[in-house]
């Protein structure tokens, strides 16, 4: 922070000044790229950075003030002359940080004044009634309009969010506010109130869920000693964590928490009934998904800061202040409710392994005993829906990166002036703009960043897996070696569609644009292929989940199509970006269905014109079987 850019009204030592989000301060020093120490001052959405070593004391007193006189910061830190003093104030007066003290903002407690009870932000609950996944494919039409098996529900719902629509011995889901997908979550009496605690959540525009700070308190005991038991089955599988916390670590261990109540709900026999699930289990659900949401932002979420490595090292203090600097106790409709005590003893329990402060005393509870007997098919669970998430979620790296290899190929092509191609050049410039603003595959280094920790996600949890949890029979090779295309002398009549197809679509007649065409059909061939190997990899660890369950195999195949329904099923969202099946479908006027056998192209127009086949093989299309 550098002093006197701009003057406002003259500052005199005696003004009275208020500094309005000052319980939302948290300081942090960070060492910049060229070793010099930098002190930051977050607040709200906004932070004041200091560079200057002889301000560090200017800037860790001003973190502390709710109300001061000006005069007196002269005597903050080793001391500073007036007139660096009055420049400094007037900056942060000009930029809104702080405020003159005036009747209507002054308050000699906070400089804030402090609200009570608040009404809730969510919509009204859309469904009346709690519904759970063993309805998967009356649910699924009714979302999606695609019915899918409850044999497919982990390619479509992440593992972490499986449990969120059940609903506890409460009456509470276990998603609260969060339930996935948001059309299944039921109005539930909840009281919210303003957070009063000191950091990024203090007086924040949303307010914090006081109902189910409630519920976790009266069984905090009980879900420390439960966290201890799954953090030392983790150290046992995973034992180079005792000689540190990784990222990667801490996204697996606190899956397998969550994990362990998701078991109970999913397995097929023997399982807790919806309603029946206890409290702890859903309360340690919640506390510990919070957990997990910071590793995955530090994984996948390039915004604010770099995204980390899977082996980088990680501290209880550091997820913290990772997670005070960059919201991750903000969600859509309200903060979290737990004070900080509670937060950073989690923390302490679940990273460093300390005892909590209060030690459950006696026998778990009988139903929470009987979980604990479950844990280790329910590790398996976690590890191998981690492996599903893993590979079933590779395709989306690599589908906007065709998008991207079409945009650039139809960008040349349109320069030769053809009208078709600059119709939709101009379309689908349109979609690469919401690609590079409004999603984390804005550029290449993201996407390989994500597919780097989807590869490190698939191979650690492969580690992790027990003897008897269906270890997979290719573990030696690599994610992306497992979904790599495989391009074969059968193909090329798939591609030789491809190129009949842009021809019509785009107008040209025969022997014109062939370079474009050719590598258009290139560029789609791929797309194909590695949609197909995807489909192989991650209906095969989906299948090693069913078994885990005691779930039956599905009885139809599950279509590259099939992996939309996990964004459809966020009806509620803003939805801008097609999925490439359904561009291309619109585009060049044919259908395109891929499992992880078959790929089969057919000509709409052509198809429609002609009576049903009887024969797999209709025509107009190809059909390939691996």
């Amino acid at each position: 922070m550098h002093g006197g850019v701009q003057k406002i009204a003259s500052l005199g030592m005696d003004d009275e000044l208020v500094f309005p989000k000052r319980r939302r301060v948290f300081t942090q020093y960070f060492t910049d790229t060229l070793g010099a120490t930098q002190l930051h001052l977050y607040f709200g959405d906004s932070q004041i950075s200091f560079d200057e070593t002889d301000l560090f004391g200017f800037g860790e007193s001003l973190a502390t003030q709710s109300t001061f006189a000006a005069g007196s910061a002269t005597q903050w830190g080793a001391g500073y002359a007036w007139e660096r003093v009055q420049a400094l104030l007037e900056e942060l007066i000009y930029e809104g940080v702080l405020r003159r003290a005036t009747p209507h903002n002054y308050d000699a407690g906070t400089g804030l004044r402090q609200d009570g009870a608040r009404t809730s932000l969510l919509p009204p609950a859309p469904s009346a009634v709690a519904r759970t996944w063993f309805e998967c494919e009356t649910i699924t039409q009714e979302l999606t309009g695609r019915a899918l098996e409850i044999g497919y529900l982990e390619l479509v719902v992440p593992i972490f969010r499986v449990a969120h629509m059940a609903m506890d011995a409460e009456g509470r889901q276990v998603g609260e506010a969060n339930v996935f997908p948001k059309a299944l979550r039921v109005e539930v009496p909840t009281n919210w109130r303003t957070c009063i605690y000191a950091g990024s959540r203090f007086q924040a525009e949303v307010p914090m869920n006081v109902s189910a700070l409630k519920s976790m308190r009266a069984d905090w005991a009980q879900m420390m000693a439960v966290l201890l038991h799954i953090r030392e089955a983790y150290l046992q599988r995973f034992p180079q964590a005792r000689a540190g916390w990784t990222v990667g670590h801490l996204e697996r261990l606190s899956t397998v928490v969550l994990a362990l109540p998701t078991y109970q709900l999913m397995r097929t026999q023997h399982r807790v009934e919806n309603g029946q699930l206890p409290p702890a289990l859903s309360c340690l659900f919640r506390v510990t998904d919070g957990l997990r949401l910071t590793m995955h932002q530090m994984l996948f979420v390039p915004i604010g800061e770099p995204t980390r490595s899977p082996d980088f090292p990680m501290s209880s203090a550091e997820v913290f202040a990772y997670a005070e600097r960059n919201y991750s106790f903000h969600s859509e409709h309200g903060v979290c409710a737990g004070p900080k005590v509670m937060v950073e003893e989690f923390l302490s329990v679940i990273i460093d392994g300390q005892a909590p402060r209060s030690a459950y005393v006696g026998a778990f509870d009988p139903a929470i005993q009987a979980a604990l007997d479950d844990l280790e098919p329910a590790f398996d669970y976690a590890m191998v829906g981690l492996q599903v998430h893993a590979a079933i979620f590779s395709v989306w790296p690599i589908m906007t990166r065709a998008y991207e290899e079409l945009f650039g190929i139809v960008e040349a092509w349109a320069a030769k002036g053809s009208p078709r191609v600059v119709t939709y050049r101009d379309q689908l410039a349109t979609q690469i703009e919401y690609i590079r603003t409004k999603t984390h595959h804005a550029k290449e280094e993201w996407r390989a960043h994500r597919e780097l920790a989807y590869g490190d996600m698939y191979a650690q949890s492969e580690t992790g897996l027990s003897t008897g949890g269906q270890k997979a029979c290719c573990s030696t090779q690599t994610l992306a070696e497992l979904i790599a295309p495989r391009r074969l002398t059968k193909h090329e009549g798939v591609k030789q569609q491809l190129v009949e197809a842009i021809g019509r679509g785009f107008e040209c007649d025969a022997g014109c644009n062939v370079a474009e065409i050719n590598q258009m059909a290139d560029c789609l061939l791929y797309f194909f292929l590695a949609n197909q190997a995807i489909l192989r990899v991650a209906c095969g660890t989906q299948q090693r989940l069913n078994q885990l369950l005691g779930r039956s195999a599905p009885t139809r195949s599950f279509k590259a199509a099939d992996m939309d329904i996990h964004n459809l099923l966020q009806q509620f969202e803003e939805r801008n970006l097609p999925y490439l099946l359904d561009e291309i479908r619109a585009l060049l006027d044919i259908d395109v269905s891929i499992d992880k056998d078959v790929i089969e192209i057919k000509n709409r127009i052509r198809s429609e014109l002609t009576a049903p086949s009887t024969t797999p093989t209709v025509s107009g299309s190809v059909l390939l079987t691996e």
